[in-house]
């Protein structure tokens, strides 16, 4: 075995090559940042809300689609020496998703209206066309990203995941249709490039279509992960049509620009545990991949802490540079705090269905998101007419808690769990403080441009954290002690 093959799923190794596909990952959250203030200004705010719940209807759809199969295709990867029977399993997965797909096409008449699409039933018909390549692109970048070939799987991903907005918002401008129809096509075409390059990259194997018993084997692996996944949408992007079906779409059009700017942590934990589960399942000793998980979440926290506190401060500009004047962005200030604090949980949920489903045990991961999405439809309906949309953003946060303590519970009877790093979890609650008590600060320009200035300036702590963090030895205790 190489030295390079035996860091992989090192520490150093997750927050070096595994943090250069996390950044792959990234760029949809970049784009999206970029673009969302530029189609805030150009759209009726209506049609931007129709977007935003558009763009959640995809990603339920994305979620059913592929149906954990992303993840159980690269586990089985890890353990396939000439990668035809993986190759096989990718062919039916696509075959799988675009059924699923085809199946919701059909059925849309009987309930789009229902989810507050009536007026948009051009808008339904095109998500369908952007879900079901899209679909196989998540599939085949799952394959890619077994195999570490790092340069295809950037092409395919930065294609299909960013060249969706461009190629929108080009559209849009060319033929001067300012509508989320016309944007919307963007998506289309990306995700139908995308998977051409990926079908040459990957090379599915149709013989893989009749091998039914591996298939059913795979749909078992990931129907918890379905699960864990439409736990996320719900808590994530869900209360999107919940807001529009109660509040409207002028509230969706305000609860998606703070959800934007407050859900970049979130986002950023999504893709590093999609990048590092392979990384992670290279390590055949399970309480040594305990171990690695545990010291890399404490890292994430530290991260986090820094990264709260910067976005926190931030929001009162970040939010009147992404919307106008009408959107009320210092009454949006409060939500996009709720809204990052979700991280927290998320960086811990993940280490535990790390551990999880790298072992093979994904029902767990079913069992919690049950109880995260009985939360989160509880707590919804409790504060989102009383408290608007920063009851939904409470509500994500005390339903994600929930599903964390599930999940860790039983994580540590899987492996014993090493004491807390109290080093961390002190500078963490502290981070937090200062950024709850910093929403409290009036906002006018002189009060607005400081906490921006000091929010640029924690760049720098941040990029030192990750600097130590990249050159820490994997064996070593974690360097947050000393921090």
């Amino acid at each position: 075995m190489s030295r390079v093959d035996s860091d992989r799923g090192s520490r150093q190794d997750l927050f070096g090559r595994g943090m250069i596909y996390v950044v792959v990952w990234s760029m949809q959250l970049v784009v999206a940042t970029a673009i969302s203030p530029v189609l805030a200004h150009l759209l009726p705010v209506e049609e931007f809300g129709a977007l935003a719940a558009a763009i959640a209807l995809y990603q339920l759809l994305l979620l059913l689609a592929v149906f954990g199969l992303d993840q159980a295709l690269e586990m089985r990867r890890l353990e396939d020496p000439d990668a035809a029977r993986t190759r096989g399993l990718l062919a039916a997965g696509i075959c799988f998703a675009f059924l699923i797909v085809a199946a919701f096409a059909l059925s849309s008449p009987l309930w789009s209206s229902m989810l507050g699409f009536a007026g948009y039933r051009d808008l339904v018909l095109i998500t369908f066309g952007w879900a079901a390549p899209g679909a196989a692109v998540m599939l085949m970048m799952a394959l890619l990203q077994a195999e570490d070939r790092l340069a295809q799987f950037a092409f395919v991903s930065i294609l299909s995941s960013a060249g969706g907005p461009v190629i929108g918002l080009a559209i849009m401008l060319s033929m001067g249709d300012r509508s989320a129809v016309t944007y919307a096509w963007g998506g289309v075409f990306a995700q139908s490039l995308a998977l051409v390059l990926g079908l040459c990259w990957t090379r599915p194997r149709p013989a893989g279509l009749r091998d039914l018993p591996e298939f059913r084997r795979v749909l078992a692996f990931g129907a918890p992960l379905l699960l864990a996944g439409l736990s996320q949408f719900v808590l994530a992007a869900a209360d999107r049509l919940a807001v529009l079906r109660v509040l409207g779409e002028a509230e969706v059009a305000r609860y998606q620009i703070a959800f934007t700017i407050g859900n970049v942590m979130s986002l950023l934990l999504t893709f590093t545990n999609r990048a590092w589960l392979p990384r992670l399942k290279s390590l055949s000793d399970v309480a040594q991949r305990w171990q690695v998980i545990e010291q890399a979440r404490d890292g994430i926290y530290v991260l986090l802490g820094w990264a709260i506190l910067g976005v926190t401060l931030g929001a009162p500009v970040l939010l009147r540079v992404l919307a106008p004047p009408s959107y009320q962005p210092d009454s949006l200030v409060v939500v996009v705090f709720v809204v990052a604090c979700c991280a927290i949980p998320v960086a811990s949920g993940a280490a535990s269905m790390q551990l999880l489903t790298t072992i093979g045990d994904t029902r767990p991961l079913g069992w919690s998101a049950v109880l995260a999405v009985a939360v989160k439809i509880v707590v919804t309906a409790a504060l989102l007419v009383p408290l608007g949309i920063l009851g939904a953003a409470i509500a994500t946060l005390v339903a994600l808690t929930a599903q964390v303590g599930l999940l860790r519970w039983i994580a540590t009877r899987r492996q014993p769990a090493t004491r807390p790093n109290r080093r961390v979890l002190g500078f963490g609650a502290a981070a937090l403080v200062v950024a709850a008590l910093s929403v409290l600060l009036p906002q006018s320009a002189g009060w607005n441009a400081g906490r921006f200035a000091i929010s640029l300036a924690l760049t720098i702590p941040f990029f030192m954290r990750m600097r130590i963090l990249q050159r820490a030895n994997p064996a070593a205790p974690d360097p947050g002690e000393k921090s």
